[in-house]
């Protein structure tokens, strides 16, 4: 695991979190309610005995700060998990899917449940499980080609 394919996969992972993180704050101000990833921030809140806004209110500005730079921070460290764990020379789409769809896995239908914040996503809508695993394709897809990007980068300075 070389630094540059390191840094190319939290890259990777921060561009498609911001991608993901527009459309959430998008779809709060389309729709007046507070995103899934707002509410999932504001059960471990109630979990930690922490003051939180009423259910269903818009995040204030430092929420938002706060609920975003976690998502952030997180697409950061799963980047870095991609690095660890897929080899340099991985196809671009077969290892992003894959990557993807492992992270949708450990995120949605285990840990969350696990930790109590979040539904099991077996209870979830179609359409819900659709988005997420639309979402974190993406996700995987945008880390890969962060990570292959750099390899290129690495090989055209050699």
């Amino acid at each position: 695991m070389s630094r540059p394919h390191v840094a190319g996969a939290v890259a990777g992972g921060l561009v498609a979190g911001l991608a993901i993180t527009a459309m959430l704050i998008a779809g709060e101000r389309n729709s007046g309610t507070a995103s899934e990833l707002t509410q999932l921030e504001r059960v471990s809140a109630e979990k930690l005995k922490l003051a939180t806004p009423l259910p269903g209110a818009l995040p204030s500005a430092r929420e938002q700060a706060l609920v975003q730079g976690g998502h952030l921070a997180l697409s950061a460290l799963a980047g870095a998990a991609y690095a660890a764990t897929v080899d340099e020379d991985a196809p671009i789409v077969a290892s992003g899917i894959g990557f993807g769809l492992a992270f949708y896995a450990l995120a949605h239908w285990i840990a969350g449940p696990l930790l109590g914040v979040k539904a099991p996503e077996w209870t979830s809508a179609r359409k819900v499980i659709a988005m997420h695993t639309l979402n974190h394709i993406g996700f995987g897809l945008l880390t890969a080609l962060g990570a292959h990007a750099s390899r290129i980068r690495k090989e055209i300075a050699q």
